[in-house]
């Protein structure tokens, strides 16, 4: 018998919270669901997992070999 993923199983799988899954699934970066019934979708594990080998993580810091700038931050009212 197969065994589908709710939205909570696959935020818990993948390690993102629920609403972040929700909203993953609103902006279409979710893998399209394996099954639906009315609102409800269900992924199988595979598909979760296949999805989660070719995500990309989050960025990394890059050393370039520059120096970082300084921004030097103004602090009170500007005056005109």
């Amino acid at each position: 018998m197969l065994r589908y993923l709710t939205l909570h199983e696959v935020a818990d799988r993948v390690g993102i919270t629920y609403n972040t899954a929700k909203g993953y699934l609103r902006k279409g970066v979710l893998p399209q669901a394996d099954a639906s019934i009315g609102p409800r979708f269900g992924w199988l594990p595979e598909t979760v997992d296949a999805w989660m080998e070719t995500r990309p993580g989050r960025g990394r810091r890059v050393h370039t070999g520059t120096p970082p700038t300084r921004v030097r931050l103004r602090s009170g009212p500007r005056k005109l």
